[in-house]
């Protein structure tokens, strides 16, 4: 139906996004190791590959949604879309807090983190580090 269609696009973008986001993060790195990036989709959020995984697993459940007939079908695929979620939301603390070790003295990092939101566009969601929950 529609939503395969639907599905398989947001999964092809998200696809794109995440190999972009690595393609960008690898090429600055070429430039300035020592350096956070915040060039390219690292200016729209500080996690944009993670970002892109989240929105290949949404694309993945938007295609099975044809498909999932009892309720504990959609239960399964939404506990297991849940957990995506959670471990991309807990890869984030632990690149935060390896990014404040090294980057925390830097005062333009100090004002990147405080403008650029973690995972979620639009979101002012600046910081994950103090949810200790988030251990995957």
């Amino acid at each position: 139906g529609v939503w395969t269609y639907i599905g398989a696009a947001v999964m092809l973008f998200g696809l794109c996004f995440e190999s972009a986001a690595d393609i960008q993060k690898n090429n600055a790195k070429k430039v300035n190791p020592k350096r956070f990036v915040d060039t390219g989709l690292y200016r729209i959020v500080r996690c944009p590959n993670y970002l892109g995984e989240m929105t290949f697993w949404t694309g993945v459940v938007l295609t099975g949604i044809g498909g999932l007939q009892h309720w504990g079908q959609w239960v399964m695929a939404l506990v297991g879309y849940a957990g995506i979620i959670f471990v991309m939301f807990s890869g984030a603390r632990r690149l935060e807090i390896r990014q404040n070790k090294n980057y925390g003295q830097d005062p333009e990092y100090q004002k990147y983190v405080k403008t650029v939101s973690i995972l979620l566009p639009f979101v002012p969601l600046y910081s994950v580090e103090k949810y200790k929950w988030l251990v995957a």
